[in-house]
């Protein structure tokens, strides 16, 4: 079940660039379940996403730190009633995200694949791990809130690391327009694919910007 919420104004006011886009969009399909060559994320893959974004690392913060960057995943943390003490924000970045929210729960940790992007995080920035998303330094159900910003969606990971009553916080800060992009549907159908579980979504807009908070109804007797 996918609930809509009526949607805010808002603007990304971060600097574009197009060059990564469309391959982007294939790993994040790939990746996700949502084509024929879903279990291709092995080491060639992993080192090309790593140099890429690597390289991107120390023009990140000046080109997407600004005001309202974080209000996509406030309103979502908000309206989507996310609640929870450990969170782990995957694909953080230089975590300018991380920086506002870290407060908000006891226990906030930043991952990336990037170490570069790590090595260029911001002041005030929450502890810090590099690592895949594919297969994570954690125990079984030790995180109840996941926050994923257009980031790539590891579904049976995620189901792994998800305490049973956990939150999944989706965000796509440009909408269908991101380069890491999933809708809200094709989030819950990778989830239900990979883990054999229903989920359930509550969704909507600010600005162009899209999030979904993601919920299972129910978990797989046979996990």
């Amino acid at each position: 079940m996918i609930e809509k919420l009526p949607g805010l104004d808002g603007v990304d006011e971060g600097t574009r660039g197009t060059a990564v886009n469309h391959r982007m969009r294939e790993v994040t399909e790939l990746v996700a379940g949502a084509g024929a060559g879903a279990d291709t994320w092995d080491s060639s893959l992993v080192g090309e996403v790593r140099t890429l974004f690597d390289s991107l690392a120390p023009d990140w913060t000046a080109t997407r730190d600004h005001p309202r960057r974080n209000a996509p995943v406030l309103d979502a943390l908000d309206r989507g009633a996310v609640a929870g003490r450990t969170v782990l924000e995957l694909g953080a970045g230089t975590c300018i995200s991380a920086r506002d929210l870290r407060d908000r729960f006891d226990c906030y940790v930043a991952a990336d694949l990037s170490w570069g992007m790590l090595s260029h995080a911001v002041d005030g920035a929450p502890p810090l791990v590099c690592a895949d998303g594919s297969s994570l330094p954690l125990a079984d159900s030790m995180i109840d809130v996941l926050i994923l910003q257009n980031m790539f969606l590891f579904a049976a990971e995620v189901d792994r690391c998800l305490a049973d009553d956990g939150f999944v916080v989706w965000v796509n800060s440009r909408g269908p327009e991101t380069p890491i992009h999933l809708s809200c549907e094709a989030v819950v159908a990778s989830l239900e694919s990979a883990t054999g579980s229903s989920w359930r979504a509550v969704t909507s807009t600010v600005g162009e910007a899209t999030w979904a908070v993601v919920r299972r109804e129910s978990r797989n007797a046979a996990r």
